[in-house]
């Protein structure tokens, strides 16, 4: 005998006139579909796509910014190459996985799934980490696939594919999460997230990658390559100029409102990535243009040629500098935040460790070239360090993750908080 409680038979009542009065087949499929045993549980899957958001993601830009570090570590040993390729399959499965999911959550549910993006901030600002981690993946076609024996120029042609897809595809995202912000939502009575600075480390990101391409994939022409460098740079000044724009709300909020919440403090790392990507893009460009002879290929008007690179590559040198010490200011005062949460007891892990990792691994790259340019041992023993403390904080991340997910409480929540909301609906109405 199942005895029902006054809640569940309001929670029934709900789904029935759904049911009956839901003709419109999208509001058939967003209302619950309540248990008279237990209204709040549902399906694993159910539970699963429906609250999949695109935090997930950075579990693939993680793993990516680590493959390519590992690739390119200052000190190789045997194995490292075969740790880096590791990673980046595991970059390439979780991308799969989590775009089919994602994709599945906007296809079964519609117009809830995207008013339930666009009206939570955070969730809105995370949006470009599905496309920032596929450029993860274009990193891999360029440094790993295109340059194996068995590659070649048709992988090569794949990875500037993907690069121009990728463009059009953060640019487009660029202007979805501002645009939405400035329509939908007024952010003056609020304090900013962190996450807002996502968009212009995307940006940066594309031309961080475009630098990848240009510098790294095998026999790559200069008419393909020059395009794409000139088309990155134009991406590293709105990362960079966006970047410092929300620099200066972000950081007067720090200073007016002290760190975030417990569970955000880790959201100050966010704060390197415009930086440190920027810085790397930077220097990768310049190369793709001086050293690796982009220019004096293509060798047209005045600016794309060999006299031009020459000089262009060190005012990126010393751009990167200049961008690279900020950086670490930003990094040093997020590893601050952590030690203050711990000396007053109040650091805890959460979702939002993920967002260490991909933003000081943009340092970390930028001080590895520097390690290379300057053949400077301070910098390789930078880089070694942090590396091995992203490593650390990746397997964190992946016990943590694994031991909420067992739990239920991450991934696949059975309750469903919509439920509740509307249960919390009713009995103020009642």
């Amino acid at each position: 005998m199942v005895v029902v409680t006054n809640d569940e038979t309001e929670l029934q009542a709900m789904s029935d006139h759904d049911n009956t009065n839901g003709k419109d087949e999208d509001h058939e499929r967003n209302s619950p579909v309540v248990d008279s045993k237990n209204p709040l549980r549902r399906s694993v899957f159910r539970a699963m796509v429906q609250d999949f958001g695109p935090l997930w993601f950075t579990w693939c830009m993680n793993a990516g910014i680590i493959s390519t570090l590992l690739h390119q570590f200052p000190y190789q040993f045997q194995g490292v190459q075969v740790l880096s390729t590791i990673g980046f399959l595991l970059d390439l499965t979780l991308y799969v996985i989590f775009s089919v999911i994602f994709t599945l959550r906007f296809l079964l549910y519609r117009g809830q799934a995207l008013a339930e993006i666009t009206s939570n901030v955070p969730e809105l600002c995370l949006m470009p980490t599905w496309c920032i981690a596929f450029m993860t993946l274009v990193s891999f076609v360029s440094l790993t696939v295109s340059n194996a024996t068995w590659g070649g120029e048709n992988w090569t042609l794949l990875a500037v594919a993907m690069w121009w897809m990728a463009t059009v595809w953060m640019f487009g995202k660029l202007f979805f999460c501002f645009i939405t912000l400035i329509r939908e939502h007024n952010l003056l009575d609020r304090q900013l997230p962190t996450l807002i600075i996502i968009p212009a480390v995307g940006v940066a990101t594309l031309a961080a990658v475009g630098g990848v391409v240009t510098t790294s994939a095998h026999d790559l022409s200069a008419n393909l390559a020059v395009p794409i460098i000139l088309t990155s740079f134009c991406a590293a000044g709105v990362g960079l100029i966006l970047g410092l724009i929300l620099y200066t709300y972000l950081f007067h909020q720090l200073l007016a409102h002290g760190w975030p919440a417990a569970a955000s403090t880790p959201t100050i790392f966010i704060l390197v990535g415009p930086m440190g990507q920027t810085a790397a893009a930077l220097q990768l460009l310049g190369a793709a243009a001086n050293t690796h002879g982009r220019f004096a290929a293509y060798n047209h008007g005045t600016f794309l040629t060999a006299s031009a690179a020459g000089p262009l590559e060190i005012a990126c040198q010393l751009l990167a500098l200049l961008m690279t010490g900020l950086g670490a200011v930003f990094f040093i005062l997020s590893l601050c935040a952590l030690a203050d949460r711990a000396w007053h007891r109040e650091l805890a892990w959460s979702p939002a460790w993920n967002a260490i990792i991909f933003p000081t691994g943009t340092l970390v790259t930028s001080t590895l070239l520097f390690a290379d340019v300057m053949d400077s041992p301070f910098f390789r023993v930078v880089t070694a360090m942090l590396t091995l403390f992203l490593v650390m904080v990746f397997f964190i991340n992946v016990v943590f993750t694994v031991w909420k997910a067992y739990k239920g409480q991450l991934l696949v929540v059975r309750e469903d908080p919509r439920v509740k909301a509307r249960l919390a609906e009713l009995r103020k109405e009642s």
